[in-house]
């Protein structure tokens, strides 16, 4: 009995040692995974930039020209005065320009009614005047043609001289010459204009139509005016006197904002006019665009100078803000910088079967805190957080 009860004691005992065992082994295999948190990675398309640091100002002097020369009739602004977008500056005397004005629509006109008629062809009047001519020279040429045939026979009976007979055979191919100029204008006129003298009368009609609208823009940019607000700074000339064109007549600066930054030689071609730019203050984000660009480095810092408009006056003048230059986008698979690794190469790791399975990648653009990176693939689920304690094919757990 006691042997029984002693061997009960021992099954339970080992039974209890066994499981203790197992579940020991367990958790010590839990404590193994590693905690990490996980980013599925998507394909996207992201803006390239180029990130710099400004200066807030205002835009440089302007020198207002007239694009034809004259005598200045009227100045509206004197230095150091306020004006507004649209407000007249300065004036020239137009007369001379009203004339030439007047001159080149009339051969506009002119050109025009030309191309009209060639293509709609000739008034019923004008047809009848063009036949009442051919009758004329058939006439004409029938007359002399009796004459010449009279001639001819008394030439033969010896009456006038070979001389005279050449005379009455010149008016005769005149009179021939003359009918069948004639018959071919009343050829065009019933038939209508060839399509390569259509496309003449058309040509010169558009050539002084281009003429008349260059000297309408001359007639429109005899008066200068305003394209914003800002101040006069200089006066150049007095009413009365004569300015060549393309002579500056005023100097201004307006009140638009500017955003002046010194971009690398190696960034230089990237940028060109109209290259958008995107500005992060404390309040909002402001878009901006590239209005000019320095082709000449400056002398000290070797860096190219560029101005970028800002829609508004919204900075103070003088502040230094930092900004991205959007150059261009690609897409492909964009990561946290955070998460690259490197050990001599580039690396990071994804999940792949509950391990953490070590990728070498190849880094691209920079968008930002994200890098476009080739070597891991869409929909992947790469680690973000905890990869430092990391190493190839370790377990993990992901953490929400």
């Amino acid at each position: 009995m006691k042997k029984s009860v002693i061997a009960i004691m021992m099954i339970l005992v080992l039974t209890w040692t066994t499981g203790c065992s197992i579940k020991s082994n367990e958790l010590a295999g839990e404590d193994k995974k590693k905690p990490v948190r996980v980013l599925t990675v998507k394909e996207e398309k992201r803006p390239i930039t180029l990130e710099y640091t400004g200066i807030v100002g205002t835009e440089e002097l302007k020198k207002l020209a007239f694009k034809s020369g004259g005598k200045v009739k009227k100045i509206f602004v004197k230095t150091g005065e306020q004006i507004e977008a649209g407000q007249a500056l300065i004036q020239l005397d137009t007369a001379d320009l009203a004339y030439a004005l007047s001159g080149a629509r009339g051969q506009m006109d002119a050109a025009k009614a030309q191309y009209d008629k060639a293509v709609n062809g000739v008034a019923p009047e004008e047809l009848q005047q063009i036949e009442a001519n051919v009758k004329k020279a058939q006439d004409s040429y029938s007359f002399t043609k009796d004459n010449y045939e009279k001639f001819e026979k008394l030439f033969q009976q010896g009456a006038i001289s070979q001389n005279e007979l050449d005379q009455i055979k010149l008016e005769l191919d005149i009179r021939e010459s003359d009918l069948k100029a004639a018959k071919e204008i009343e050829k065009q006129a019933k038939n209508g204009a060839r399509d390569e003298d259509k496309a003449a009368a058309k040509g010169q009609w558009k050539q002084a139509q281009a003429d008349y609208d260059y000297k309408a823009s001359l007639m429109e940019d005899a008066t200068i005016k305003s394209d914003s607000s800002g101040y006069v700074v200089d006066v150049l000339y007095e009413e009365g006197e004569l300015v060549a064109a393309g002579y500056p007549v005023l100097v201004i600066r307006n009140d638009n904002q500017v955003v002046k930054v010194g971009i690398s030689s190696k960034d230089f071609e990237k940028v060109t006019i109209g290259t958008k730019a995107k500005i992060s203050t404390e309040r909002k984000v402001i878009e901006g665009e590239v209005t000019n660009i320095g082709q000449t480095p400056d002398s000290q810092t070797r860096t190219y100078p560029i101005e970028i408009a800002l829609p508004e006056q919204t900075l103070p003048l003088g502040s230094v803000i930092k900004l991205e230059l959007i150059i261009g986008e690609e897409s492909g698979v964009w990561i946290p910088i955070t998460a690259v690794m490197a050990n001599g190469e580039d690396y990071v790791y994804v999940v792949s079967d509950e391990k953490a399975s070590l990728r070498k990648i190849t880094l691209g653009a920079v968008n930002g805190s994200y890098v476009k990176v080739e070597g891991i693939e869409n929909n992947d689920q790469l680690v973000i957080e905890g990869m430092q304690r990391l190493k190839d094919q370790d377990l993990i757990s992901i953490q929400k």
